[in-house]
């Protein structure tokens, strides 16, 4: 409790007079993001599916079941683009939606059985893609960044409630 409280108070990690944007975290962050998702794209591609449908098919596999709006909120996807991304998903047989019994309006998503089939080489995919990412790095190290990325999701998400 007392060494959070003093890393509250911690002097700030950059100042405006010697930042350069491009060696900041956030650069970074973002910069790995893309290659990330890049290197995924290409693993995908046997599979006939992209990173965002991909994406989609392991929250809701995951969750179990969830709304477009939950996905487009987990994700942060475009609503609009959620809707067509979901139709071409329903379309290769690898979601469905299902209406509510009391409201026929709203619909739950799931994942089919080939979906689930999917599922399983999607994760092949994401492993031997971190796995790539990740050379050079110990077991230790990708905890590591694992834990850092986590307390910054932690932090971002205490700003989010201020």
């Amino acid at each position: 409790m007392v060494a959070e409280a003093n890393k509250s108070r911690a002097a700030p990690i950059y100042a405006a007079r010697s930042f350069r944007s491009r060696e900041a975290v956030g650069a970074l962050v973002a910069l790995t993001r893309k290659a990330l998702i890049e290197e995924f794209e290409r693993e995908l591609a046997p599979l006939g599916l992209n990173a965002a449908q991909a994406l989609v098919i392991v929250v809701l596999a995951d969750e179990g079941a969830g709304t477009a709006a939950e996905i487009c909120k987990h994700l942060s996807h475009d609503p609009g683009a959620m809707t067509r991304l979901i139709d071409k998903l329903e379309t290769m047989a690898l979601v469905r939606r299902v209406r509510g019994r009391e409201d026929r309006r709203s619909a739950r998503l799931e994942v089919t059985q080939r979906g689930r089939a999917l599922r399983a080489q999607v994760t092949q995919v994401q492993v031997s893609v971190l796995n790539r990412m990740l050379r050079g790095f110990s077991r230790a190290e990708a905890r590591l960044l694992e834990r850092f990325l986590k307390r910054m999701l932690g932090n971002a998400a205490r700003l989010a409630v201020q």
